[in-house]
């Protein structure tokens, strides 16, 4: 055979090859037929950095990972025995005597009687391949891992939306077979119920390529039905389109559970909270029954002993109604702690002058703070100017702490300091209540403000008092926009500051100039000093309350509002004034304030018709027409000589289960010339009224078999019902029970206190009538439904 023979190809040198060896960007090689290479390309030089001589024959293994040369070696001449094309996959050292790895592949070339003349081999640098397919199998046995430790149900469809095998988590969770849960088949495992809606959201996703989410119960392979949180996304090719969607269900049924015990005690609790108020309410009349048997019969007997000339007891007598009352003002604090605690207290605004509410103040504690042979100071900045804040809250607190500067200090001074200031673009006020007393220590200071505790408990042995005082205080600061805190030092006194926004809501400027400016109306020669003026917002209660007066002779001229109300007063100056509470623009009691300040007008008697309850601010403004439980024998005589019949004997029909207290009410009418008749609950009451139509009823709220509000409703509803009911009681009414007292009644007079004298004045001024008058039974809807608070003076 001829050289010629046994070139590689005809026409085709060997030095052709390596020129295009040399062209390659892998390393290239070639090898004689028993797998000695005889030449690399010069790419294997450069990567290697050996020599031909350094790599003839089998040199090449020296540039081999040791830990992978005789495998390759072996593998390599079994290609070669074999005749069959090598490929193989390892690392090679590089010139800076790192490794990386190389695929390395080799074919024989054969002549044509199949001998094999050259090895002609390739080793290409697969590093970052096989470092991207490590990668990709880390990731995805992270995913498996992921999907094996996760409690959710995995799941993936094609783009059509079809759970396709397997579904290995899908499976076990819900025991369907390949072919149960293939396609669609999956929404057989969701809860009968729940099906349609599953499918319809599922349906309208596919549609909209959004997002997947929805909750259904799902079938759990032990037949219970667990509720499932169901998420899926679409995945998306390069393109844009879907190439399939993921999933999960999250089994969610504890979660549910939880919720439902989480409403369960919820629930629980609003029950728990009503109960504590009705058990609150019932407690204020339990605790208030007993006091108000010790105050009525203390006054009854301090009477009689006025009469028998025995007045060195009264002296006692005063002792025991005194302490009576201070259990009355305490059973109050608690009421107000347990108001705030049920988020049931609220705020009042109203513009008055401040240094008006300083005067107040100043007046309502002079008494108190002589007690002890101290002084009090007021200190007013300049401009104090107006507030539009809660007046009533802020004598109240005001109130607190000259009493407590006043209880702790003894021949000292107390200061009340007002200053107005700006502050962050707003008007402030901080009043500071400063004292010479005893002081508090660091840690008295830092318990100070918590419920029912005190400085320490000497300090509530030497001075009493619950506790609650400086709670209610800071409660009440917050509320209206401000706080109160306090600097002390033991043994050198005290200062408390409230600091307070001078304006509670905004007011449109403009809108109150304009009111301001109305122009009083013109009023008939005859109406003037005559008329009486009814002040109410509500249409339905100004028509139903005038059509009662006039029906008795009464002239009645209305307002629908404070301001208004106002103006037609100043114009009209009426014989007496109803003026209800909660009004727009201007409330009531910044009308009654505005006329107990206007000498013109300061002496219309002004009957507050509210259910509002805002205890003291009546007795501090100067309404006229009040009752508290426990009555008072003059209070008492001075209301009911309104309602007594000229020439004809008065009859009250006193309805009330306490039998004690019945018997104080027909001693104290019977006094006065009046017929009593009792009824130990509402259907003996009722009893009583058929028998002789009473011209008045004294009513309790809270009694057996029937209470109050059932009378009450059944007296109504009697075609000779009107007859004016004065309700008594000790109970705090509830919103549900204003509501109830409402429908029956014309309207409501607030509960408060007046001095007696003050009382007996305006009411014996106010309806005077002359005596072929009739009575005013149109008038029930001046005293029906006094269902307020219970505190006296």
């Amino acid at each position: 055979m001829s050289r010629e023979d046994e070139r590689p190809e005809a026409g085709i040198g060997e030095a052709d090859y390596r020129n295009l060896a040399e062209a390659l960007p892998q390393l290239a090689w070639m090898a004689e037929p028993d797998g000695t290479i005889v030449w690399y390309n010069r790419r294997w030089y450069d990567y290697t950095g050996t020599t031909f001589d350094e790599m003839r024959d089998w040199g090449w293994r020296t540039v081999h990972d040791p830990e992978h040369v005789a495998a390759v070696t072996e593998r390599y001449r079994a290609a070669i025995a074999a005749g069959e094309p090598w490929e193989d996959t390892f690392p090679l050292r590089g010139r800076d005597g790192c490794y990386r790895w190389f695929l390395s592949q080799a074919l024989p070339h054969r002549d044509a009687r199949g001998r094999i003349l050259r090895w002609y081999g390739t080793n290409t640098d697969v590093t970052g391949t096989r470092a991207a397919e490590a990668g990709l199998r880390r990731s995805e046995a992270r995913f498996r891992a992921l999907v094996e430790a996760s409690a959710a149900v995995i799941w993936n469809t094609d783009a059509a939306g079809e759970l396709l095998p397997p579904q290995p988590r899908w499976a076990a969770y819900t025991g369907q077979s390949e072919e149960a849960y293939r396609g669609w088949g999956w929404v057989d495992a969701v809860h009968p119920e729940d099906r349609a809606h599953a499918a319809e959201v599922w349906a309208a996703c596919l549609e909209s390529r959004k997002p997947y989410q929805v909750e259904y119960r799902l079938r759990r392979a032990d037949g219970r039905w667990r509720d499932t949180e169901v998420r899926g996304v679409p995945v998306l090719n390069e393109d844009g389109s879907i190439r399939e969607w993921v999933g999960l269900n999250v089994d969610i049924t504890e979660r549910k559970e939880a919720e439902a015990e989480v409403e369960r005690a919820r629930a629980a609790a609003e029950a728990a909270n009503l109960a504590k108020s009705q058990f609150i309410a019932n407690m204020s009349h339990e605790l208030r029954t007993p006091l108000s048997a010790v105050i009525g019969y203390s006054e009854m007997l301090g009477e009689e002993l006025e009469d028998l000339g025995q007045s060195e007891l009264l002296p006692d007598l005063r002792k025991i109604e005194t302490a009576a009352r201070h259990l009355l003002s305490l059973i109050n604090d608690v009421l107000d702690i347990s108001k705030i605690e049920a988020g049931r207290m609220s705020v009042s605004a109203e513009t008055f002058a401040v240094d008006g509410l300083v005067a107040d103040v100043t007046a309502a504690t002079e008494s108190l703070v002589g007690k002890k042979r101290n002084r009090l100071a007021v200190d007013l900045g300049p401009d104090l100017g107006e507030m539009h804040q809660d007046q009533t809250k802020i004598r109240q607190c005001l109130l607190n702490l000259v009493g407590n500067a006043a209880k702790f200090t003894e021949d000292g001074t107390v200061t009340l300091t007002v200053r107005r200031h700006a502050e962050a673009g707003a008007d402030w006020l901080s009043f500071a209540v400063s004292d010479t007393g005893i002081g508090l220590t660091e840690e008295q200071i830092g318990r100070l403000f918590e419920r029912f505790a005190q400085g320490d408990e000497s300090t509530t042995r030497q001075f009493g008092g619950t506790g609650l005082g400086l709670a209610i205080t800071r409660a009440f600061c917050r509320k209206m926009g401000g706080d109160i805190a306090v600097e002390s030092e033991a043994g050198k006194g005290s200062t408390f500051t409230i600091r307070l926004p001078a304006v509670l809501t905004p007011e449109d400027a403009a809108e109150a100039e304009a009111e301001g400016a109305l122009e009083p109306p013109e009023i008939p020669e005859h109406e003037e000093h005559d008329a009486v003026l009814l002040v109410d917002d509500d249409p339905a209660a100004r028509e139903l309350l005038q059509r009662h007066l006039e029906r008795e002779g009464f002239r009645v001229r209305t307002a629908n509002d404070g301001r208004d109300g106002l103006t037609l007063a100043r114009a009209l100056k009426p014989r007496a004034i109803l003026l209800d509470i909660e009004m727009p623009r201007m409330d009531g009691w910044a009308v009654l304030h505005a006329i107990r300040n206007d000498p013109d007008l300061a002496g219309i008697p002004v009957i507050i018709t509210s259910v509002v309850a805002e205890q003291g601010i009546g007795q501090a403004l100067g309404a006229t027409d009040y009752l508290v439980k426990p009555v008072d024998r003059e209070r008492l005589k001075s209301l009911m000589e309104r309602y007594r019949p000229n020439g004809v004997e008065g009859r009250v029909l006193v309805v009330d289960d306490d039998a004690d207290a019945r018997t104080r009410l027909r001693r104290t009418l019977a006094r006065d010339g009046w017929s009593v008749t009792e009824a130990e609950n509402g259907a003996a009451g009722l009893e009583r009224f058929d028998a002789e139509r009473p011209n008045l009823i004294l009513l309790d709220l809270m009694m057996p078999e029937m209470d109050g509000f059932g009378f009450l409703r059944a007296l109504r509803a009697r075609p000779d019902g009107n007859v004016p009911v004065v309700v008594l009681t000790a109970k705090e009414i509830t919103e549900a029970e204003k509501a109830s007292l409402a429908a029956q009644a014309d309207r409501v007079i607030l509960k408060g206190s007046l001095s007696l004298a003050e009382i007996g004045r305006q009411l014996r001024a106010l309806y005077a009538r002359e005596a072929e008058a009739p009575v005013p039974s149109g008038m029930q809807g001046l005293i029906d439904r006094l269902a307020e608070r219970d505190e006296p003076a």
